[in-house]
């Protein structure tokens, strides 16, 4: 009876042991610290880095920011940019002062070093170098569109109604760098008048001119472009019925660097001129080819004398001309400011943050109360024998 007590206790100390293993071995399982990523925070860098090429850290209505560059995508840049606070590729690595090498064309050969300011006369084309390439592009605007109050587009708009309005649509190719900013100048007093004399009132047939998801309250922005109204197109309204008699010149350029060449564009007109005489000019009889010598009755060919232009939904008001709340002086820039960089760089990452574990009892406590009541029952047994 004695042996049968011992093997049952036997019994009993292996079942407790194997399961007490188990259950160890489960509760270290479950309650061990995440092992970190061998990337760590470079890896969140470089994802973010890689969603910002080429531009997403870059502020146009300011003309500044950073720059990331990838190896086949060839993002371009603008001769005479300057204002780069950091060149990076893909990864986050900074690649400031990093020279490439121009490929084809008038870039060929040529250096091209990655640095605060591009050239005005870097050589335009595509470098490469370093699994970095970027492409740099002469800046300019494409296009400028006039339109008077009748939505007809104006080839030649060096003479103007007093009591005309005047749309000017415009494109260009450097919309991702700078924003665009307006001004109109009076030559009598060599002021710069655009703030008194953009409008938010362009008449239907100028509304239809307008770009697509324009608002009329951006055509007396004086700035405008992605930084200033999130828009590749800068759309400008203005009142001539507000301005006195005399000549103007309007021009438009970046706000920043780009402001000279082919990234600028000037045109001037004269206002009030009165162009269509007040009185009918007098009227000259051509002769009749089958009138009879004796006829001698008086030409009666009604004279032709030069329409008066009708303007259209033109304003009336000339003293307290239209101009849209908040809107910045004539020579104010935005203050809005560049954003500021990532500071973290790839190398510098913190420690990953080790996970709190708790102890609570797991299987192997379990198993082991479970086997020591078999075993006090199995003596109960042997005993009561």
């Amino acid at each position: 009876m004695a042996s049968q007590w011992i093997r049952a206790l036997a019994c009993a100390v292996i079942v407790l042991c194997v399961l007490g293993g188990w259950g160890l071995a489960a509760d270290d399982a479950t309650t061990a610290p995440e092992t970190a990523s061998p990337i760590g925070e470079a890896a969140a860098q470089s994802s973010g880095f890689a969603a910002a090429a080429p531009r997403g850290r870059w502020d146009p209505a300011a003309g500044s920011g950073e720059i990331v560059l990838d190896n086949g995508s060839y993002y371009s840049v603008f001769q005479g940019e300057a204002d780069v606070e950091a060149w990076y590729d893909t990864t986050g690595r900074d690649v400031t002062g990093t020279v490439l090498e121009g490929e084809a064309g008038r870039s060929e050969g040529e250096p091209f070093r990655l640095s605060s300011a591009i050239p005005a006369d870097q050589p335009p084309g595509r470098y490469a170098g370093d699994d970095l390439t970027v492409r740099v592009q002469e800046p300019r605007i494409r296009t400028v569109t006039l339109y008077n109050s009748v939505g007809t587009e104006l080839e030649d708009p060096s003479e103007l109604q007093r009591e005309e309005s005047l749309l000017v649509v415009v494109d260009w190719n450097y919309a991702a760098a700078e924003d665009l900013q307006v001004d109109l100048i009076d030559h009598d007093g060599n002021l710069s008048i655009e703030r008194e004399v953009l409008s938010t009132d362009p008449t239907e047939a100028q509304s239809d001119r307008l770009p697509d998801g324009v608002d009329a309250d951006t055509l007396a922005r004086e700035e405008q472009g992605l930084g200033s109204t999130n828009a590749s197109t800068a759309s400008w309204l203005f009142d001539l019925g507000a301005v006195d008699d005399g000549t103007y010149t309007l021009r438009i350029e970046g706000v920043d660097d780009l402001t000279t060449d082919e990234a600028a564009e000037t045109f001037r007109f004269t206002v009030g001129t009165d162009a269509t005489p007040a009185a009918s000019p007098t009227p000259t009889a051509s002769p009749t080819p089958t009138a009879s010598p004796t006829e001698t009755a008086s030409p009666t060919a009604t004279p032709t004398t030069s329409p008066t232009a009708t303007p259209t939904a033109s304003p009336t008001e000339t003293t307290s001309p239209t101009t849209p709340a908040g809107s910045p002086g004539p020579t104010e820039r935005p203050t809005t400011s560049s954003p500021a960089p990532t500071t973290a760089s790839p190398s510098g990452t913190e420690p990953p943050t080790q996970p709190t574990t708790t102890e609570e009892p797991g299987f192997g406590v379990t198993a082991a109360i479970a086997a020591l009541v078999v075993v006090l029952l199995q003596a109960l047994r042997v005993r009561r024998r």
